[in-house]
């Protein structure tokens, strides 16, 4: 009786060369300019993975089961003709080329599809109840992923990632362009004020200085060290700028 179940198998080939070829002739392309629009919804290489994948392992599924649930095996051939018939053949019609994957869904997943259905039919497992109950889920598989992709547009799910995305806790990241965050290199924080002892500040009795970059890209504030500090002073101190006789010295 299960004598022509190893046919289902040929359905992983078939599911391969079709996802490559549609992949090879731009049919991310291809769909988001005659698909997407009706749905208002656009397709990226991560859907079209995901159907792939999916549509890999369920005939992999299917080849496995075998005829002990004929009408899950025979859903990857009835998807076969549904694709090659309602996403393929009749697109070409209607458009003035054929629509990628056209050649392997009329030339692979006919054949294939109908080769299956005559395994069935020879191992006694065919009925009409199954035909029925193959062609539902069939159907339901090959739209699954364009559900998924319309309900994630109606829900917001692409909106929610693409916010979480500009930075934690819903916070929007720096963008280029724009000016950094600045921060206290002596404190460590963000914007921090700068702590104060008596009339000095504690990094240096200098204002800091601002260095403004013409394309207002970032803003750096340089914190110069303490003249009055022994170990750097005499290091940063301008040579120049030493006290004269008769003159008062400098205070910094």
């Amino acid at each position: 009786m299960d004598t022509h179940s190893w046919v289902l198998w040929l359905g992983i080939l078939a599911v391969g060369l079709h996802v490559m070829e549609e992949y090879a002739e731009g049919w991310l392309v291809w769909a988001n300019q005659q698909v997407g629009p009706r749905f208002g919804i656009s397709f990226t290489q991560a859907d079209f993975f995901f159907a792939a994948f999916l549509l890999i392992f369920y005939a992999l599924a299917g080849a496995a089961i075998g005829w002990w649930a004929p009408a899950v095996s025979l859903a990857v051939p009835a998807l076969f003709i549904v694709n090659a018939v309602f996403l393929h053949m009749v697109p070409s019609a209607r458009g003035d080329r054929l629509t990628p994957g056209t050649l392997s869904a009329v030339f692979i997943y006919l054949p294939v599809a109908a080769w299956m259905f005559w395994a069935a039919a020879e191992d006694g497992v065919l009925s009409v109840g199954t035909v029925v109950l193959a062609f539902v889920l069939g159907t339901a598989l090959m739209y699954y992923p364009l559900a998924v992709a319309i309900l994630a547009k109606k829900v917001g799910w692409h909106e929610d990632l693409r916010n979480s995305a500009d930075g934690p806790d819903g916070g929007q990241s720096a963008e280029p362009g724009g000016p950094a965050i600045e921060t206290d290199e002596f404190s460590g924080e963000a914007g921090g004020p700068e702590e104060e002892t008596g009339d000095s500040f504690v990094g240096g009795s200098e204002p800091a200085t601002e260095v403004d970059d013409q394309a207002g890209e970032a803003r750096t504030i340089v914190i110069e060290p303490d003249p009055s500090d022994e170990d750097t002073g005499i290091l940063d101190r301008d040579p120049d700028d030493q006290p004269q006789p008769n003159q008062e010295p400098r205070q910094y």
